[in-house]
């Protein structure tokens, strides 16, 4: 599949938040090697910020330090609504901080029990706090999807022109693709700095609310790579990248080979095994049984695949089982120099289904070879 003609062509920037709200994510934790590690590779991916929270422990203030000195302007401190947080950022190194605050009005009176007007002087006196360190700050609206919408626009509208990005918070992924289109360009006539997308998958639609902001001129995303982080994850790296390439036309200049790498490592340090069929990186992602399918990639591989699995670092594989047809099965034993007679085939086939059934799974190729191989002794 060639990449369409680019739709829209503004510059977006990629928010990783992996070793923040990923490890939020129940049961994560990341060692400080680990975290070293994913900062690396999500720099030379080509992420324009790296989100990390120093004020969560000791450990995570000497991993901040060390990144900030590594990577110098690209890491991102999150810090809540507290100056103690803004001053610790500081005397870490970090150059960029991103300030949050809730907008709801659920959040406001029973998580904080203020007003809105109290909530809007309060940052923006951490605001001007934050700048007087010679910090760039961005701001998080969190919950921002479901704030009243008058109180969001006054809210964007008093604070855009100090900060650098304001970050749209889908706090509890409530956000569909059309209203993310109108909420960004709405919100683009009242506001002066950048915005973003921080869109969490509660009903598996940040990856496409992600990119319909984007489509709407969000020149900023943040996600995680793998998708994951509270409950049911954030936006996927991996995925917003690949539909901006491949179904947008809109070349982001980072190495996506380097994509399955990266979400190889999450879901090994993580320990959260990745769904099978999550797309892009799950294991069945670029895997083929159906007889019909399989043939059909043999011939031309474009026929059951969006693009080369080879682009972002994966390996196309066939298995075998109940729904293998003969033509996969010759093809995958002629490739190791193994000829079966036409009969021998169907009764090998057959036994392979039988298998398969008897079993309730699919055989892998070298499974497939070995069973021939006993099959012919």
């Amino acid at each position: 599949m060639n990449p369409p003609k680019a739709i829209f062509s503004h510059e977006i920037d990629i928010h990783d938040t992996t070793l923040r709200d990923g490890e939020q994510m129940p049961g994560v934790v990341f060692t400080p090697d680990e975290k070293i590690l994913l900062a690396s590779k999500s720099a030379e991916f080509g992420c324009s910020f790296i989100d990390i929270m120093p004020a969560v422990s000791e450990s995570e203030q000497a991993v901040t330090k060390r990144l900030a000195e590594m990577f110098p302007g690209k890491i991102s401190a999150s810090c809540r609504a507290k100056p103690d947080d803004i001053e610790l950022a500081a005397r870490l190194g970090v150059q960029r901080v991103t300030l949050f605050a809730p907008l709801s009005d659920v959040h406001l009176r029973f998580k904080l029990g203020i007003s809105r007007e109290e909530n809007l002087q309060r940052s923006l006196v951490l605001i001007d706090y934050a700048r007087s360190f010679g910090l760039i700050v961005d701001f998080a609206g969190e919950d921002a999807t479901r704030a009243d919408r008058a109180y969001l626009e006054e809210f964007l509208g008093e604070i855009s022109g100090a900060i650098d990005i304001f970050y749209i918070a889908d706090t509890v992924g409530c956000l569909t693709p059309p209203r993310a289109h109108r909420l960004v360009s709405e919100l683009k006539t009242v506001s002066s700095c950048k915005l973003g997308l921080h869109v969490h998958n509660d009903f598996g639609l940040a990856t496409a609310s992600t990119i319909e902001g984007i489509r709407a001129g969000a020149s900023v995303f943040s996600g995680t790579f793998a998708g994951i982080g509270e409950r049911a994850g954030n936006a996927p790296i991996e995925e917003v990248c690949a539909s901006l390439l491949y179904l947008c036309g809109v070349e982001l200049g980072v190495d996506y080979q380097l994509i399955s790498e990266i979400c190889s490592l999450v879901e090994q340090f993580s320990k959260v095994n990745l769904q099978a069929h999550k797309p892009l990186v799950g294991a069945n992602a670029f895997s083929h049984e159906s007889g019909i399918h399989a043939d059909g990639v043999i011939k031309e591989p474009s026929t059951y695949e969006p693009f080369d699995p080879e682009a972002i670092g994966r390996r196309r594989k066939f298995w075998f089982g109940k729904h293998s047809g003969r033509g996969i099965v010759k093809h995958a034993l002629e490739s190791v120099g193994v000829h079966l007679p036409e009969d021998e085939l169907d009764g090998f086939l057959a036994d392979i289904k039988s298998r398969a059934e008897h079993e309730k799974r699919s055989f892998s190729e070298d499974e497939l070879i070995g069973m021939c191989r006993r099959v012919r002794v």
